[in-house]
């Protein structure tokens, strides 16, 4: 639990498919040696936070997200620039890797506005914690999160990587995405946009 003023705030969990999607980036990009060379400079940042990493063994487990965010940081600083570049690629590889077969071929024949609603819809098979909305704009869509426990730089970066993504498994022209409003910036929602042609 956090401590908010005076008010005591649940530390969010998330699905560990979003654990293994990314050591499925790093394992293909890097063996099995960069993976272990992730959770190594992970163990040395907080030992808890590795072992949580690495019991994320079957999709379906809660992992909490503090575990996930460090987790994701450590790819990012030993395979990236420690800027959080990597994290929108992260987040569309594993996209792409948690998609069962069946779902990819549903992905390509349904419309980018059914689909996103969709995944609005089953945000609380993946989040335990917020809610999140679409809303179809001309040229795009916005998809917003609200009342997530614990706002956090890397779960804004991540929900836009993959909600471009989205708009590619859809087949549709992906034109541009952006972060509209942050909570961490003292707006009431996070709100991405996305601009696609279908």
């Amino acid at each position: 639990m956090l401590e908010s003023g005076r008010h005591r705030i649940a530390q969010p969990s998330v699905r560990a498919s979003m654990v293994l999607g990314r050591l499925d980036w790093v394992r293909k990009h890097h063996g099995e040696a960069g993976a272990e060379v992730v959770l190594e400079e992970l163990a040395a940042q907080s030992p808890d936070h590795a072992r949580l990493i690495r019991a994320a063994v079957v999709p379906s487990l809660w992992v909490p997200f503090p575990a996930v965010v460090a987790f994701i940081e450590s790819i990012d600083r030993v395979f990236g620039r420690g800027d959080l570049a990597l994290v929108a690629p992260l987040a569309a590889h594993a996209a792409r890797t948690n998609m069962p077969l069946l779902y990819r071929i549903f992905y390509k024949l349904g419309s980018v506005e059914y689909i996103m609603g969709k995944a609005a819809a089953v945000w609380l098979a993946h989040y335990d914690s917020g809610r999140a909305t679409t809303k179809s704009i001309p040229g795009g869509m916005r998809f917003s999160v609200i009342d997530f426990a614990t706002p956090h730089r890397v779960h804004c970066l991540t929900v836009l990587g993959w909600a471009q993504e989205m708009i590619v498994l859809c087949d549709a022209t992906m034109l541009g995405g952006r972060e509209v409003q942050c909570r961490l910036n003292g707006d009431a929602v996070c709100e991405f946009e996305v601009m696609y042609e279908q």
